[in-house]
């Protein structure tokens, strides 16, 4: 078994999860008869096992090994976690590193590309031969086939001999996005996957550098009649009824909410779903209530970034504060019967905002049902795509020092992180209960919703948790070895 595009991911978490990322490439490129492979949650696996099993995937006809770096942290791939903080010049252990380069050396004309969320880390990154930013399926595609001298080589932008590639130049048709999960990427029984619902988000908040900011309400959608296939084919051929809906935010419209209800509804079995929401639209729009909870939402993750009101209006997000916790325990015990819970997700060092505010925010939530989760404000100027926040942030009152942190009069970035550290260690380590993609990352050790919902994270026996963890681990580990020994 020889692959032409062998593709290495993973998602560094203590529950069981897949980045949607590498399996769409890995389809598409398939539709264009280049043989591909995804290796998943490498970071688990010792290094000798992954080189046994990378070398016996390639071939003098692989054309490219592939790391994608969305999820991606500072993990040695042995099997336990060290440090996870960030670094700017590292994305993959050194171990790997050096596999890659001992690749490489063997089979010089094998190209390692990198993508991904944090594709800009990777360049001036010499291990690097290609880097892709941004949406990269089809720009993948066209850069495989001039590899195999199927098309006409382009010019493309290159640092050094590094070549880099937007993934905005090939273009691609979401709508008629039909991916399949293959029988080689190993999807085990029952377990929660992800499933792309769109791309790109109809708003354009000063602090969010996502490509596809902006969109117009029916960009980017995928076919809903295509999205009810894909449930079905997971359901017949993995039990599936379990997913994260990948999506910006997913109630961006009514109308596409009802069209999506009328085709989830219309299943011959019933799914449970976690997605991104837009309190304000929810709050402005409450005809999604009802829709949302018959297609079976099961739990959401709201991100209010700030109960400051000024501070929300600098960032796009002007929603009263007070009717924010108003509908929010609205939401939460009237229209939901307290069956859905969510995530609250506030963001320290935002314009205008001071220590006695986020104090009071984080006093408001530790008195309501809800979890919070709290980041510090990243100001990135060497990203490949960045927030108005990344391109003006003296605008807004922020001064980058020597390490190219941000400071104001108020506080500085190593403030910010500090406080969102202190307090998520006491809430999303101990006083939260389960929810949004934690919450459906458990589900697929064989809990339900029901009984795992009001349970605090600090008295989840976590031993046992690891436990499950490694076991889905072992039955992936045995069919990928099963699979490059046929």
């Amino acid at each position: 078994m020889s692959t032409e595009l062998l593709l290495l991911t993973n998602v560094s978490s203590p529950i069981w999860q897949r980045s949607i990322g590498a399996y769409q490439v890995a389809s598409h490129v398939r539709k264009f008869g280049i043989q591909s492979q995804v290796i998943d949650f490498i970071d688990l696996f010792k290094i000798d096992e992954l080189e046994e099993i990378i070398t016996s995937l390639i071939s003098n006809e692989t054309l490219s090994i592939g790391i994608s770096t969305t999820f991606f942290s500072n993990r040695e791939t042995k099997g336990k976690f060290i440090s996870s903080k960030r670094n700017s010049n590292l994305i993959i252990s050194e171990n790997l590193r050096q596999l890659l380069l001992k690749i490489k050396k063997k089979f010089p004309k094998i190209k390692i590309m990198g993508g991904g969320a944090n594709s800009y880390l990777l360049e001036n990154d010499d291990l690097f031969d290609v880097v892709f930013h941004g949406y990269s399926e089809q720009s993948v595609v066209e850069w495989l086939l001039e590899l195999k001298d199927k098309v006409p080589k382009r010019i493309y932008l290159q640092k050094n001999k590094q070549i880099i590639i937007d993934g905005k130049l090939g273009k691609f048709d979401i709508n008629k996005l039909d991916h399949r999960w293959d029988k080689k990427d190993f999807v085990l029984e029952g377990e929660t996957l992800p499933i792309e619902i769109s791309r790109g988000c109809i708003f354009k908040c000063n602090f969010c550098s996502y490509p596809l900011n902006g969109k117009k309400k029916f960009d980017y959608l995928r076919d809903p009649e295509l999205i009810k296939d894909e449930l079905i084919y997971n359901y017949e051929n993995f039990g599936t009824t379990n997913y994260f809906f990948t999506d910006d935010t997913f109630n961006d419209s009514t109308l596409k909410l009802e069209l999506l209800h009328k085709a989830i509804t219309s299943l011959p079995f019933k799914i449970k779903f976690v997605t991104y929401l837009r309190l304000d639209l929810l709050n402005a729009h409450k005809e999604q209530i009802p829709l949302l909870k018959e297609m079976g939402l099961g739990s959401s993750f709201f991100g209010i970034e700030t109960l400051n009101h000024e501070s929300g209006k600098c960032i796009g997000k002007g929603m009263n504060p007070e009717t924010a916790k108003s509908f929010l325990l609205d939401l939460y015990y009237n229209h939901w019967n307290e069956e859905i819970p969510f995530t609250c997700s506030f963001i320290i060092g935002l314009p205008g905002e001071n220590l006695e505010s986020i104090n009071q925010t984080y006093s408001w939530l530790t008195n309501t049902p809800f979890n919070g989760l709290w980041y510090p404000l990243y100001i990135k100027t060497n990203g490949h795509y960045k927030s108005d926040f990344d391109l003006n942030y003296s605008n807004y009152g922020y001064k980058l020092d020597s390490n190219n942190e941000w400071y104001t009069d108020i506080m500085n970035y190593k403030d910010a992180l500090s406080l969102a550290e202190e307090f998520n260690s006491v809430g999303l380590y101990n006083e939260n209960t389960p929810s949004s993609w934690f919450l459906f990352g458990l589900l697929s050790y064989g809990f339900n919703i029901d009984e795992i919902k009001n349970v605090k994270t600090k008295d989840f026996h976590w031993p046992s948790i690891l436990l499950k963890r490694y076991k889905l681990f072992r039955q992936y580990k045995d069919l990928v070895i099963k699979e490059i020994q046929r």
